[in-house]
């Protein structure tokens, strides 16, 4: 579990290092916002199979937290299930563990989904304080996460 946490960790604060490096695009970081950032609309989102991954963050976000507010001890497995049957392809779908291989709880859990040619990537847990999300170029691998204990449920 602790190599998992490691590589997690590196693949963050490498993104972060690259963000950063790339200087401020407007499609770039309109690309990376969270959806707590976007203005919250006064109906339930739907999901958009012909727009962007971009134009589904919201929306991908929303799954989440419903899944959480339905049920908060939700594991990944059961978030990556909801994303799944939500409308986005189940089998893109991928997962962190949500427990420690001490059965602990892991800090924080990602679930991913490849849309559109990109990741949709949320992460969520005891030690974040909301659902962060953000869309993020599939990985040379041709998945959404990094490390081996990621799980995919196609």
């Amino acid at each position: 579990m602790r190599t998992r946490t490691v590589v997690t960790a590196l693949a963050l604060v490498g993104t972060l290092a690259l963000t950063g490096c790339s200087g401020t695009s407007s499609s770039h970081s309109t690309s990376t916002k969270t959806a707590s950032a976007m203005p919250k609309p006064t109906k339930d989102p739907v999901f958009l199979p012909e727009a962007s991954a971009k134009d589904n963050l919201y929306y991908f976000t929303w799954v989440i937290e419903k899944t959480l507010t339905a049920d908060p001890a939700a594991d990944s497995y059961a978030i990556a299930q909801a994303v799944g049957a939500a409308g986005f392809d189940p089998a893109t779908v991928q997962f962190t563990f949500s427990q420690t291989a001490a059965g602990l709880a892991a800090d924080t859990s990602e679930v991913a989904v490849q849309f559109g040619g990109e990741c949709l990537v949320g992460q969520f847990g005891p030690v974040a304080p909301k659902v962060i999300s953000r869309v993020m170029p599939v990985l040379a691998s041709g998945g959404c996460l990094l490390g081996t204990e990621v799980q995919s449920l196609g």
